[in-house]
This record gives structure tokens, C-alpha cells and sequence, in this order.
């Protein structure tokens, strides 16, 4: 596993855990890509009408709207539906 892929799984660990963005930052000496691009993709995808569940939970979850364990609650019981 490279380095970069090891970091950023144990920042997804550590807010797994519970720590905030900020915390999971300090601990792992760095953000993981996806904090810093989450939201540039999710502006991008509602212009475009398109739906990104998962990226719309982790922006939540950055934002300290929800906790980890209300995104996976979000996204488990979100109404099944066709994929493109």
C-alpha cells in the first residue's frame, strides 16, 4: 500500500472513530484528498443534476453536520432505485 493510501484510510479510521476532520488532521499529519475536493464535487454534480449520495453524506459529515454513523444510517436507508 503506498503511503498516500495509507494515510488517507487512517484519516476514514479515525473519523470512523469518532474524531472530528480537524482531529483526524492532527493525527495523521495531513487531510485525505477527498476534504479538500468534496465539496468542488458535489457543487459540480448538482449543476449537472446529478445525484451523489455518498459524496453528499462525506461533505456532511466534513462539515460536522453528521456524524460518521448517521451518513451510513443516511445512505442505508435511503429508498432503493435504478443506477446509471
Amino acid at each position: 500500500m503506498r503511503h498516500a493510501e495509507r494515510e488517507e484510510r487512517t484519516f476514514g479510521e479515525h473519523l470512523g472513530r469518532g474524531m472530528t476532520v480537524v482531529e483526524a488532521t492532527t493525527a495523521t499529519g495531513q487531510a485525505a484528498e477527498g476534504v479538500k475536493s468534496s465539496q468542488a464535487i458535489l457543487d459540480l454534480a448538482q449543476r449537472h443534476g446529478v445525484e451523489m449520495p455518498i459524496t453528499d453524506v462525506v461533505v456532511d459529515v466534513i462539515n460536522g453536520q453528521l456524524t460518521v454513523q448517521d451518513a451510513a444510517a443516511r445512505l442505508m436507508t435511503r429508498a432503493p432505485k435504478p443506477e446509471r
